[in-house]
């Protein structure tokens, strides 16, 4: 996936509004449309860390969609989400599992819910 797409995705993930992304970076919304949209391929390295850093991501994350380096946990998760500072994320298949769970019927995401439960215990 390219960068726009890795972006878009680890925003659709953290639920962050663009406006709350610029103003964490310092980055002009327009800017960061940009990015998205492809129309300014990649960032210089400083929006890159300032990109990546906001977003509790790698900047090799950003570009590449993966994280090969010797510490694979993504670096500095949401400070507003304890609860994500236990999730790994390892590769985008479990970011695309979790985007999926949001389009589960109540009664799915209780009973995966559910079994998650019992097998962490296990």
């Amino acid at each position: 996936m390219s960068f726009s797409e890795n972006l878009r995705e680890i925003i659709d993930f953290r639920g962050i509004q663009l406006k709350e992304l610029a103003t964490k970076t310092g980055i002009s919304k327009n800017t960061i449309d940009n990015y998205l949209s492809g129309q300014k391929s990649l960032p210089n390295i400083e929006n890159g860390v300032k990109i990546a850093q906001s977003l509790g991501v790698t900047v090799e994350y950003l570009v590449t969609g993966k994280n090969t380096g010797s510490n694979n946990m993504l670096s500095s998760l949401n400070q507003k989400d304890s609860t994500s500072k236990n999730i790994l994320l390892q590769d985008k298949e479990i970011i695309e599992l979790l985007q999926n769970l949001k389009h589960l019927k109540k009664s799915d995401f209780d009973a995966i819910k559910s079994i998650i439960k019992s097998l962490a215990k296990s």
